[in-house]
């Protein structure tokens, strides 16, 4: 009988909705409080839970007395751990090995050179390392830990003065050095299993980086027809062909387009994409990617994505915190604008910190990716320029 644990991270999964036929069989244990938790099997909210090892210790303890099916855990951090416990305990799924590869960027990129090109990089022991990098590759270089995501703690350094301002910082022991890749970034979403495959890619409005010189982060669809998205969804494929990978799972794949027209992997996760993708993914194609891998992962039917072309795509754009208390307007008065939300979250001083940073962002329609753009940026403009700055406290 199917008996499933969770390690959940998304603060807004409705675990019996998605569950509906095996929810009194799970047993969630959640970095955030979670709404209409009745009917599970199981709820425990754990704060700092991605720090602390008590989930694990739940789930062991739990297993002797009626054994798991399936563990499963929708959080990026957790999939090492949750794949260890599988290994342990004999419940199919996700290798730790796998889980590492997903997770450490330079043994990512060493398995994925096996198959796509990828930047030159190196993982960092000492300072000299970075040295010695430098030297032989030249500046710019990106300088980032192994196993971060959101860009949060990346530097990119452009020159020795940035160098000399580096090694002013405290070292830590888990850097990576890579080339710097220019070019457009775009990244391809998929959740894949035997008989299910579902792939969109999108392009980002601007880099990752730029969030922490102040632009506003976003990312626009491509529609599924175009011949660049077949082109990144055979990219996509060749990536994969070089790792080990479980039989359901989903995949959040970044890529260069380079001024010479070659693709370059940035890097991939073994977990649906963050920020705004799932939302833009429910707008264009009616699918939840958290539903769909999440369910597959245990086995279960999952309807199938949409086979013909969806008649408009979506984007979406965040607006970055500004670092001091403002009043942010309302919904901008346009009638492609499919979605305004404000982070009722976040601190009225708030900095930003990583690229998913945000005082409220705006989900936009349109027929193609261009005309998608076009009107993203006429509502950031629209956005920005009603942003007011309130008197100091």
């Amino acid at each position: 009988m199917t008996n499933i644990a969770v390690i959940n991270y998304g603060p807004r999964l409705d675990y019996p909705a998605m569950f509906p036929e095996v929810a009194d069989r799970l047993h969630v244990f959640s970095h955030h409080e979670l709404a209409g938790t009745e009917g599970l099997g199981g709820y425990e909210h754990v704060p700092e839970c991605e720090a602390v090892p008590y989930p694990e210790l739940m789930i062991r303890r739990m297993a002797r007395h009626r054994p798991f099916t399936h563990i499963i855990t929708d959080n990026e951090y957790d999939l090492e751990r949750v794949a260890r416990m599988r290994e342990d305990l004999g419940i199919p799924g996700q290798s730790a090995a796998s889980a590492l590869s997903f997770r450490d960027k330079v043994v990512m990129k060493q398995v994925a050179r096996r198959t796509v090109a990828t930047a030159r990089f190196a993982r960092l022991t000492t300072f000299t390392d970075l040295t010695d990098f430098i030297a032989e590759r030249g500046f710019p270089v990106v300088v980032k830990p192994v196993k971060q995501g959101g860009s949060r703690d990346i530097t990119v350094l452009h020159h020795d003065d940035e160098l000399i301002a580096f090694s002013r910082r405290p070292w830590r022991e888990d850097l990576m050095v890579e080339e710097f890749v220019k070019g457009p970034m775009y990244h391809v979403d998929a959740v894949l299993a035997p008989g299910y495959r579902f792939v969109a890619s999108s392009r980002y409005l601007r880099s990752c980086l730029g969030v922490f010189s102040g632009d506003n982060n976003g990312s626009v669809q491509l529609r599924p027809d175009d011949p660049f998205a077949r082109r990144l969804e055979n990219f996509l494929d060749r990536v994969l062909d070089a790792f080990d990978t479980p039989e359901a799972g989903a995949y959040h794949l970044e890529v260069f387009h380079t001024p010479e027209d070659e693709l370059v992997m940035c890097e991939i996760a073994s977990r649906v994409g963050g920020d705004r993708i799932p939302a833009l993914t429910r707008a264009t194609y009616g699918v939840d990617l958290h539903t769909a891998s999440l369910r597959l992962s245990c086995q279960l039917p999952c309807e199938q994505p949409p086979a013909d072309p969806p008649a408009e795509v979506h984007g979406s754009v965040s607006i970055l915190p500004q670092g001091r208390p403002v009043r942010l307007p309302d919904r901008p008065p346009f009638p492609w604008v499919r979605h305004y939300e404000v982070n009722e979250q976040i601190a009225p001083d708030a900095v930003t910190l990583y690229s998913a940073s945000h005082l409220c962002f705006v989900i936009v329609s349109g027929v193609d990716a261009a005309e998608v753009e076009r009107r993203l940026l006429q509502a950031e403009a629209w956005l920005m320029e009603r942003i007011e700055e309130l008197p100091a406290a």
